[in-house]
């Protein structure tokens, strides 16, 4: 069989990237600026534009603010539509300007809201399919208890030795541990349930607590020393309980995998604060006492599909950062280098909008 080749025009990487995301992107140089480059999506919007043409009278502030170093997005009546700019300079010395109307905006914003909602519902599922052996051992705690009770129960009845007070408190004990197991499925049910956002001022240290209680069966198989510290006076912020637990259970049990094999003492602290010099931002923090990372790999800890476990997918430190963001928050990380009253380690800091947003001098 004979194979098939195709001739692909050779393209600069970006470039290339642009068309394919059909990005509507024109480069321009020289001087008075030309237009050198363009995507068919910027044809699109101004098709009266074509390469080696001085650039219309509509653009020169945009490439001037390109020019300058400046981002920030420009306004033009193009057509029926208001076209927003956005100017740049690549490393090549190009001025590029990316173009947009407000109707392609609107549905590419809900693509990119149904698609970060599917990211979401998959890292769930994917954190609960790594939490499978501790939910095992969770339920297998309240099932051996109401398997013990029945037989006992049963025991007793063959002997005609249970009275009937003992007999209601052995039922009642059962029905506990019953409720137990029942909470266990639901708190693992709503941790993956496909929802939108459902935003209400959130208890951090109840939070945080509640994540550890998730993890126990780990934290003890690993002889690691867990906890929870927060001010006394730490205010509520405003989230989503599923998905702040979400993070929290992420960056945990990172900490929990980078401690793994480490000696002793290995220690895991979920911390709350408020954010130095603001009154109107928390800053929760977690801790470990691993070898940390290198200075190359926190650089880069937070790219689409890098990461530093063995056979890890590299999309969970990005999901957390999304969904932090999507709080109006911050996500970043600072190694904890060895030394006097330091063990190492990596930490991880979180910042979000309190619920009551207080006057800020």
């Amino acid at each position: 069989m004979r194979a098939l080749r195709l001739h692909v025009p050779d393209l600069d990487p970006a470039e290339a990237a642009f068309a394919a995301l059909d990005l509507a992107i024109g480069a321009f140089e020289g001087a008075p600026p030309r237009l050198v480059w363009r995507t068919d999506a910027f044809a699109r919007l101004m098709p009266e534009v074509s390469p080696g043409d001085l650039a219309p009278s509509g653009l020169d502030a945009a490439l001037a603010a390109a020019e300058r170093g400046e981002t920030a997005p420009l306004s033009l009546e193009g057509g029926a539509a208001m076209l927003e700019i956005r100017p740049g300079r690549g490393p090549d010395g190009r001025l590029y300007l990316k173009l947009s109307d407000a109707a392609e905006r609107q549905e590419a914003e809900a693509r990119r809201l149904a698609d970060r909602e599917r990211l979401l519902l998959t890292s769930r599922v994917m954190s609960v399919g790594e939490m499978a052996t501790m939910i095992a051992h969770e339920l297998n705690q309240p099932i051996g208890s109401i398997t013990n009770i029945v037989r006992g129960l049963k025991a007793r009845l063959a002997r005609d030795a249970l009275t009937a007070a003992d007999g209601v408190e052995a039922l009642d004990k059962a029905a506990d541990q019953a409720l137990y197991a029942s909470g266990v499925i639901q708190r693992m049910r709503s941790f993956v349930e496909q929802r939108q956002p459902q935003v209400e001022p959130l208890d951090l240290p109840r939070l945080a607590r509640a994540t550890l209680d998730l993890l126990d069966w780990e934290i003890a198989r690993d002889r690691v020393s867990a906890q929870a510290v927060f001010d006394d006076d730490l205010p509520p912020v405003l989230g989503d309980a599923v998905m702040i637990q979400q993070v929290l259970v992420n960056l945990a049990r990172n900490g929990l995998d980078a401690m793994r094999g480490e000696p002793q003492p290995r220690r895991l602290a979920i911390a709350g604060r408020r954010l130095q010099g603001s009154t109107r931002m928390v800053e929760l923090t977690v801790a470990d006492t691993g070898p940390g990372v290198s200075e190359e790999a926190a650089g880069r800890m937070f790219s689409p599909f890098f990461s530093t476990k063995p056979g890890g997918m590299g999309v969970g430190l990005g999901i957390c950062r999304s969904i932090i963001e999507l709080h109006r928050g911050r996500l970043w990380h600072t190694r904890e280098e060895k030394g006097a009253g330091t063990s190492g380690g990596s930490v991880f800091h979180i910042a979000l909008p309190t619920a009551r947003q207080e006057d800020e001098p």
